[in-house]
């Protein structure tokens, strides 16, 4: 999607790319931990199983090979995030997710909220997002780096009234059952 020129109010852009550097460092830090731990046995004073040695050299340098494989895998697949505010939109392009990707209008938002169900199965994964004044809720990802307090600074500057909790939003189901609060 081209820039809309002046009426840009806000951007956020990352590509998959850029995202891959996370899972590097991560890889490499696995392998950091794994040398301090050799190092640590070689030079420590206290003595580490060996149980426990094996299983942490196992486990960090699968991780390792796992987030390469995820920061290749990002490389090879090349997509971008996007969160754009305009002085009338709101749009967020998810890689590969309608779910995740909208266009709406900031007229049409009622706050932004966090929210979560409950059940006899414990607490459902918080989401965060858009609730919009005919009730419909639209999540926004946050796993590309974007800040919610930045997008939400950046709609207010359109409508100053627009509120974000900071008390989460909550539907149980069951005995109690309760649906979200409007």
């Amino acid at each position: 999607m081209a820039k809309l020129s002046k009426d840009v109010i806000y951007e956020f852009v990352k590509t998959r790319q850029q995202r891959s550097r996370l899972f590097v460092n991560m890889a490499i830090m696995c392998l950091l931990y794994n040398l301090g731990l050799s190092l640590y046995v070689k030079f420590g004073s206290v003595e580490i199983p060996e149980s426990f040695r094996l299983i942490a050299y196992w486990v960090f340098s699968v991780a390792s090979l796992v987030f390469f494989y995820i920061a290749y895998w990002h490389r090879k697949h090349p997509a971008t995030y996007r969160a754009l505010v305009t002085k009338e939109r709101l749009i967020v392009e998810y890689p590969q997710s309608e779910q995740w990707s909208f266009n709406i209008a900031i007229e049409d938002i009622e706050r932004f909220e966090s929210r979560q169900s409950l059940s006899h199965a414990g607490s459902g994964v918080m989401q965060t997002g858009v609730l919009l004044s005919d009730g419909r809720f639209y999540s926004i990802p946050v796993n590309y780096g974007l800040n919610l307090g930045k997008l939400h600074k950046a709609i207010k500057t359109i409508r100053p009234e627009l509120e974000f909790p900071t008390k989460v939003n909550k539907r149980i189901e069951g005995f109690l059952a309760k649906d979200y609060d409007r």
